[in-house]
């Protein structure tokens, strides 16, 4: 197996690994009713900034052990512009995402979200004019068909639909929520691989945005909902354990952004995106096995499609990494040495 090969495979194992663990803690820590306190911890600000708080240590500590000389004051100096950027469109994704359930049935959210590799394809071709292989249009196409009926196939009860229909306005925003995803992805490939004399690493990003993500929280908390704040801490001491939830839950998140960054920097957002997208499919296989949850045949034939494209895609790179590299130095060699035979006759 090829070197980069080996490397992508460990960085997919611990993404897996990491974030099945981190989706397992999610689901509970989210929807259990804790004995003491009597209700669901729902505080998702506090927990985005918790999560955030020990991504930043994490990715401080990875950028110590990458021992570069690009310090993160310096970044964030040089960088603030796209930094700030790619913040603000990852903070406002997922709220915009969430409002739009308000005005779209959730098939079509899932849907959407299933097809998360198309709109960052588009930014990169439309937006910073990036060439992309036909092969990995083709694989792009067949992941989002394939989890799009892996989304189709799950059957949510009434309660999961909120409206009959879809509206403009919705179907709007969760196009805006999609848009920016795009926009954030394609924007940390062209940071990382935007010509500087001191090189940006994924270490650099992961530390830097997940501070930009801490001050936020901290300023929405202070200034703005300082009863979330209180009502977190106040439940956290009547039911003790939410905290153990709480610290897997962010430990997982943050050792898995290490595997993330380290993807984004070596390989590209497409790769990344569909890896995650993948693992989403892979956390609701674990919860099955786990909660009991069902599949049926429309699932397993949207996985089929989803990994027989992954596969299909894993197998050129290997046909190609396998065929002979042909040597143009001799073929060069013997064209000279003709033409001074030819020159001497």
């Amino acid at each position: 197996m090829p070197k980069s090969s080996l490397k992508l495979l460990i960085a997919i194992l611990g993404i897996y690994a990491t974030f099945l663990t981190w989706g397992l803690t999610q689901e509970p820590l989210n929807t259990k009713i804790w004995q003491n306190s009597g209700a669901r911890f729902e505080h998702p600000c506090f927990i985005a900034l918790v999560q955030a708080l020990f991504a930043m240590v994490m990715g401080g500590a990875y950028l110590a052990a990458k021992k570069t000389d690009y310090g993160p004051i310096e970044l964030i100096r040089d960088q603030f512009q796209y930094l700030l950027g790619i913040s603000l469109t990852q903070s406002l994704s997922a709220p915009i995402a969430s409002h739009s359930l308000h005005y779209v049935d959730y098939m079509s959210y899932m849907l959407a979200k299933s097809c998360k590799l198309i709109p960052i394809m588009m930014v990169h071709l439309v937006v910073y004019r990036t060439s992309i292989p036909r092969k990995k249009k083709i694989v792009t196409a067949l992941v989002s068909g394939g989890m799009s009926l892996f989304s189709l196939g799950s059957h949510p009860s009434a309660e999961e639909l909120p409206p009959s229909n879809s509206s403009l306005y919705g179907l709007l925003t969760l196009g805006l929520s999609l848009f920016l995803d795009g926009i954030t992805n394609a924007t940390q490939d062209k940071l990382l691989k935007k010509p500087s004399q001191k090189r940006i690493t994924g270490a650099h990003l992961m530390f830097a945005l997940n501070l930009f993500v801490v001050v936020s929280y901290l300023l929405y908390l202070v200034l703005w909902d300082r009863n979330q704040w209180q009502r977190a801490t106040k439940q956290i001491q009547m039911d003790p354990k939410i905290l153990h939830y709480l610290l897997l839950y962010a430990v997982c998140g943050a050792v898995g952004q290490c595997f993330i960054f380290y993807t984004l920097e070596h390989y590209s957002s497409l790769v990344l995106t569909m890896v995650t997208v993948t693992r989403k499919m892979m956390s609701m296989l674990l919860s099955i096995v786990v909660y009991g949850h069902n599949v049926n045949y429309i699932q397993w034939i949207g996985m089929l499609i989803v990994f027989g494209g992954i596969i299909w895609e894993a197998a050129l790179k290997w046909i190609g990494s396998s065929e002979p590299v042909k040597e143009k130095v001799p073929v060069q060699k013997q064209k000279q040495k003709q033409k001074q035979k030819q020159k001497q006759s």
